[in-house]
Order: structure tokens, then sequence, then C-alpha cells
């Protein structure tokens, strides 16, 4: 039956994943270890070895190659389900990673045999260029997840770009790979990461990979030498056509006909082939023997491989000839083969060091490419840093002066205040100011001189706390008005001295509240933090670390970003949500002190 899907005339005509594979250490590996496990001779391991080479080249299918297989099996016959194994573990390891070049040839067998896949190598062999976007779903299938989003697949489409490029290193590709999905990378855990990256690696190690362009245009390119090949194929099969121009035929007749430039070991060929005794007339078999002599020009068989295989029945790859004619012709193979052998060398030497040549060339040229392409990316990279940057920069410099300006009009009484002050007239009556009443106002407590702060001020000096308002009933004033004798001493109240701690505990507990009480407006009560801050920065660097780390662990900072994690869920600004949250009566920074939190942040570094 003859093989419709693509075939190869020589090593040097299959895709390089092909050729790698079929000389790997894994594949040879694979010979060895089916020979020790079912016992078969040298002969029988040369002749499954043929048999497989035939179905890489096309020159039979693998349905005819299986059935030889067996049937050389038959001075050692194994039972059907011995013979099953044997079979699974050929097209687990030699056939599975070929099923792109096989197709529906192993897909036959499979259902035949009813063998299952499940659980096979997921190696493949690529026959054909893959662009980075097919090769993104191929990794995830092959390395076990899912791109769920089409961000996913070209975040991984643009790493496989990165590692062709060698824009980035594996340890770069896992950083990305590892990183969570909303800070730009995939999620996966680190062995998955790890799987991924020898995935990607094993992909471009056999497969060519580029952009959807340059597929394109190896596609069009393709199509048009089969395009060609088929014209040919018609007219060389359709012959002159009959209306012709008698004239128009005599001059092409006249005109040389290019021939395609042979080879010496084409010419060798044909030369040796001409020169036998005995020849097929089977045109299958006529090409058997012509590459059977091939191959032993080229050294893939040696001179007793050579008759063995001229006697092999022709079931099973052989020629079919007795052993006087296998004798004769092996002989005649052989005296060419000490003419022509030097000469197919030279010439295969020559072949590769011209291709050594070009692969140098071109890879020159994809270094000088990759660098060109990594110095463009590097530029664009710095630029949209630059850009994101300046777009913060301004963004930060609107919300402070929105803040300011709400913070410039007078503020109105938050309904907090509404609320205490209901509740204190509920229970207390109408309350004044106890100086109002005639009361001495409450002196504050003896301090020593204060110290300016500075940078590298030393002294841990405490931070005097505002005296809180006295208030007192209109009854009392009326009964002080009645009996001057009985006027209570406002001054002789005291005060417990609050407990003092250190700067660092200070910061941590500061509260909305005690925001407020520190100055009059927002942006002195930040500038008296940043001045606790400083001081314990003059002390020792770590100090002021700590000092840092307080504050950001403050409930003033906490309500802070509270405000602006609500204001990402709601699609607000930070004003906006803080209106809300007080028109509600909730207890949260207004706008103005928003604004001085952001800017004190601004000024926290470590």
């Amino acid at each position: 039956m003859p093989v419709t899907r693509q075939t190869f005339d020589s090593f040097a005509d299959m895709p390089d994943g092909l050729r790698i594979f079929l000389f790997s250490e894994e594949f040879n590996d694979a010979e060895n270890r089916l020979q020790k496990n079912y016992s078969f001779s040298d002969e029988q391991k040369i002749l499954i070895g043929d048999q497989m080479m035939d179905v890489m080249f096309g020159d039979s299918e693998l349905k005819e190659a299986v059935e030889a297989i067996k049937t050389a099996l038959v001075p050692k016959p194994l039972d059907e389900n011995r013979w099953k194994e044997l079979l699974i573990d050929l097209l687990k390891v030699e056939v599975w990673p070929l099923r792109d070049l096989l197709g529906s040839e192993l897909t036959q067998i499979l259902e035949e045999y009813r063998i299952s896949t499940a659980g096979w190598p997921q190696t493949k062999i690529y026959l054909k260029p893959m662009t980075y976007s097919a090769a993104a779903g191929e990794v995830a299938s092959l390395a076990g997840f899912t791109l769920l989003s089409p961000q996913a697949r070209e975040r991984l489409r643009d790493l496989i770009m990165s590692r062709v490029k060698g824009v980035r290193i594996d340890a770069q590709v896992k950083e990305v790979l590892v990183r969570p999905a909303d800070f730009g990378g995939l999620g996966l855990n680190a062995d998955e990461a790890d799987k991924t990256i020898k995935t990607i690696n094993d992909l471009i190690a056999n497969v060519k990979v580029m952009s959807e362009d340059e597929y394109a245009d190896w596609l069009s390119e393709e199509a048009r030498r089969k395009t060609d090949a088929e014209i040919a194929a018609k007219k060389a099969a359709e012959g002159p056509a009959a209306e012709e121009d008698p004239e128009i035929a005599k001059i092409k007749a006249a005109m040389p006909v290019p021939s395609k430039p042979a080879t010496v070991l084409d010419e060798a060929v044909e030369k040796i082939y001409a020169s036998l005794t005995y020849k097929p007339t089977d045109e299958y078999l006529i090409n058997r023997l012509r590459h059977i002599i091939s191959s032993r020009l080229r050294d893939v068989r040696s001179a007793l491989e050579v008759i063995q295989l001229l006697q092999r029945d022709t079931k099973v790859g052989g020629v079919g000839l007795d052993q006087q004619q296998a004798r004769t012709l092996g002989d005649q193979i052989e005296t060419a083969y000490q003419t022509s052998h030097d000469s197919i060398m030279a010439e295969e030497k020559k072949k590769i060091d011209i291709q050594m040549l070009e692969q140098k060339n071109k890879i020159e040229e994809r270094k000088q490419r990759e660098a060109e392409e990594h110095a463009k990316w590097y530029q664009e990279k710095i630029q949209v840093r630059q850009q994101e940057e300046t777009q913060k920069q301004q963004m930060a410099e609107q919300m402070k002066k929105s803040f300011m300006a709400g913070s410039a009009a007078p503020a109105p009484a938050l309904p907090m205040d509404i609320k205490e002050a209901k509740k204190e007239k509920e229970r207390f009556g109408d309350m004044v100011p106890a100086v109002a009443a005639g009361a001495a106002p409450i002196a504050a407590p003896k301090t020593p001189e204060t110290v300016p702060i500075t940078p590298f001020t030393t002294t841990n000096a405490p931070v005097q706390a505002a005296r809180p308002e006295v208030k007192v009933s209109k009854e009392t004033i009326m009964k002080q008005t009645l009996a001057p004798g009985l006027k209570p001493r406002i001054d002789d109240v005291k005060f417990a001295s609050p407990r003092l701690t250190g700067l660092v505990d200070e910061l941590k507990q500061v509260t909305l509240s005690e925001f407020r009480r520190m100055a009059k407006d927002p942006e002195g009560a930040a500038q008296k933090i940043l001045q606790k801050i400083e001081t314990l920065g003059g002390e020792s660097f770590e100090k002021r670390v700590k000092g840092i780390q307080a504050w950001q662990q403050s409930p003033m900072q906490q309500a802070y970003l509270s405000l602006v994690s609500e204001s990402f869920r709601q699609g607000k600004s930070v004003p906006e949500v803080a209106e809300i949250r007080h028109a509600a009566g909730q207890d949260s920074p207004s706008p103005a002190e928003v604004a001085a939190v952001i800017s004190l942040n601004s000024k926290l570094h470590f």
C-alpha cells in the first residue's frame, strides 16, 4: 500500500527534531532494552530497527512493519499476550513520539489491538515550526496546567518569546511563573514552575518557534513549493500538450533539459546498480536495493549486514535472493565501495563544512538580531517605567491638591460630634466652659525647657498632651451665684499624669482621636508624627525603621488603608468614600486628614 504521508529521501531531508530523536541515546537505549527484555538475537534487533527506519523514511506503512516484525519472531514465537506487551513497549518509546508524522497509521494500530495511551510519555517530535501562541498552549498542556484567561496565555507567550531570543534566563522565567496573577505572573507553585521551564527548554530544542508573521510567510512558502511540485508532477504525467504549436515543441525539444545536480553518492549508487548481475523486477524492491547500496556506501551497514539483507525475505525488509546471488551482489557492492567510498566521504565532509559555516553565520546573525531586539526591548521598558513614575507623581499631586482644596473650607460638624453633644445634653443638661463660669484656667504642669527637634537630636523628650476643656452645668453656676462661699475650686482638680512610653509605642498606638488632638489641623499632626520618627532616626537607623513600622501598624494608618481599599472596591475616590462614611455616622478620617497622611507616608522611606 503506498504511503500518503510525508516521506524523506535521507536523514538530511528530515526535520531537525526527528533526526535528533532517531540518533538520540534515548532511542538507542529503547532498542537495547527491548532486546534484553524479550531475548532478541542481534539479527532480530537489526531487523526491527530496519523496519522502523523504513517506516520513518516512508518506504512502508506502520501496519506492514508491525506484521513483518511479528513474522520475524517465528523462530521463537511469542503468545498473543506477550506479543501485545512487546508491541506496546515498541509503540510507546519509538513510535508514540512520532504521532504527528504517522497520524492515521498509528491510530489504526492502536484501535486494532485496543491499546490505550493513557499514562504514556508526553514527548512529541514536531515536524513543522510553531508560533509563540501555539507554543504557549502546547507548554501549558504538557506541563499540566490550564490557561484560564487570554492575559495568562499572552504572558506565557511573552515568556517563551523572551526565552527564545535570550532576553530572559531560566531564573527570570521562574520568577514570573510563580508571581501571583494579580501582579503580572501566572501564579504557579515552585514544582509547576520547574516543570514548565523544562517543558519550554525541551520545546525550543525540538522545534523552531517563530512569530505569527514569520509563520505566515513559512506557510506561504510551503504552499507555493507544494503547488509547484504538483504542477510539475502533473505536467510530467500528461506529457506535452497536444495542441502545442509544432515550432514551439521543436524549440523546446532542442533546448537542454535542466536536471537536478547529481551528487557523488547518487552517481555511485546508479553506477553500482547498473553493474549488478541480479536485479529485481518489482519497483518497490528496486528502491529497497538502491537504499541498501546507499547505506553501505555511507557506512551505515557493514558488508555482512548487506548480504543478510539481500537474503532476507521481502516481507521482513529484505530482497529475497538466494545465498549464491546474495554473495555475488555483496561482492560487487563491496568492490564498488572500495573505489567510491573516499570520494563519497569527501563530498559528505564538504557538505558538513558548508552546513557548519551556514549554521555559524546564522548563529552570528541571530546573536546580532537578539542583541538589537534586547536593546530595543530594554529601552522601551525604561521609557514605560519613566512614564509610569511620571503618571504616579501627577496622580499624587492631583489627589493632594483635591484634598487640600476640600480641607480649605470650614470643616462641618461631624455626625459623631453631634451625637456626643446630644448625649451630653440629655445626661447633664446645658453645659458651659468652667472658665466662663469664673474658674481659673488650668495651668499646664511645669516641664523642662523645650528642646528644638532636629534630625540630629538624641534627646527623647516627652510630648506635652493638650489639656481637655472642663465644662460645668448651668445648675452649678446658679448655686455658685447664690452661695459664693461654696464656689468650687476648679484649679484644685488634679489629673493623673499619663504613663509615658517610648516613641515607638506612641506611634504604634496613634488613633484617629489622638491624631486630631495633636494639633489644630491635620498637617500639624502629621508634622509631629514625622518629628518623632526623625528623632528616632537621630538615634539609629534601626530605630527609625521601627518607628515607621509602628506608624504603619497604628489604628490611624489602618483607618486610612480601609478608606483606600473601600475606594477600590466601590470604584470611587477616597474623598467620596470618606464623605459617605461621615454621612453614615462612622468615625473615619476626613479628606484633609487623608491628604495629611498621604503627604506623611510619601516622606517615610527605609
